[in-house]
């Protein structure tokens, strides 16, 4: 009876260090990088423009994490007299994401806020604003997948709406 208790102990020990080698492999780290289209809005002026960025989320529940990474948008907007001046807007955000899995990934929220710089001709405006995303991903719970992503940041004196296509690296 003891050897029968030893071998169930001993095969559980096994069991449980399989299952805890397997899911150490799994990181609540996901990186990113997206590129797309701009409007941007700049003190009554707009213009379409282009959108990049570098971004990272750190799972905190199986449905929320913490998204921040670094990002610009370019674009030429006409001054008051007509001419394209060049502006470039420099975000660096924080936000809670809320995703709800479906069969091939999850479809995502975003909300939170930015640091941004903006620069336009030769004015230089810095400060914090407001931003929000909605996403659907593409992409396994291991390994690269892609992504497509509707956004809005409030940027002081600009106002961003992008529509994006990017790649994903699930840890």
């Amino acid at each position: 009876m003891a050897k029968i208790r030893t071998y169930t102990l001993a095969s559980a020990l096994i069991g449980a260090l399989f299952a805890s080698s397997a899911s150490a492999l799994v990181l609540p780290l996901s990186v990113g990088a997206d590129a797309g289209v701009a409007n941007v809005k700049y003190k009554g002026r707009s213009a379409t423009g282009f959108f990049w960025s570098v971004t990272g989320n750190l799972k905190l529940t199986s449905m929320t994490s913490i998204y921040s990474g670094y990002g610009e948008t370019t674009a030429d907007i006409p001054d008051e007299s007509g001419i394209d001046q060049s502006f470039t807007s420099v975000s660096v955000p924080l936000a809670l994401q809320v995703r709800v899995p479906i069969v091939l990934g999850d479809v995502y929220v975003r909300g939170g806020a930015n640091y941004y710089e903006n620069t336009y001709g030769t004015e230089v405006e810095d400060g914090y604003g407001l931003l929000g995303a909605v996403g659907l991903s593409l992409a396994p719970a291991i390994g690269p997948g892609m992504a497509i992503e509707v956004g809005y940041q409030d940027r002081g004196n600009a106002e961003t709406g992008t529509v994006s296509i990017g790649a994903r690296l699930n840890f």
